[in-house]
């Protein structure tokens, strides 16, 4: 599972479905796929747009299904401090390692704090 933030999923969608277009219509002329407003926007024609908006749903099942999810700000924050909590429990169980844990106790705490920082690492 990839978990993501909403605006970057938007645009890493967005990207990859306006990739699809334009692969997908090289061979068109650029006024088939674009207009220009009378005040200088370019933007894509009603038909290169709905074209568009369809890539869009297609990148987007292929994401989901792909276990790839977006997280509101709030979301991504509480998991932020879940992992914060669980570096910190790891950080005191490592430090009260003594000759009474098993090496194998010793290996599994340090595992797990090790994980937790690269996970730390990941989401910030």
């Amino acid at each position: 599972m990839a978990i993501i933030r909403s605006e970057q999923y938007v645009e890493l969608y967005s990207e990859l479905a306006e990739l699809m277009l334009e692969a997908n219509n090289v061979d068109l002329p650029s006024e088939i796929l674009l207009v220009t407003e009378a005040n200088g926007d370019v933007r894509y024609t009603d038909a290169a747009q709905e074209r568009y908006n369809d890539y869009c749903d297609e990148v987007e099942a292929v994401l989901s299904k792909n276990n790839i999810i977006k997280v509101s700000d709030h979301e991504y924050n509480v998991l932020q401090v879940a992992i914060d909590h669980m570096i910190e429990h790891q950080e005191y169980d490592a430090a009260a390692i003594d000759e009474t844990y098993s090496d194998e106790e010793r290996d599994d705490i340090c595992s797990r704090l090790e994980a937790a920082k690269k996970l730390k690492a990941l989401f910030s």
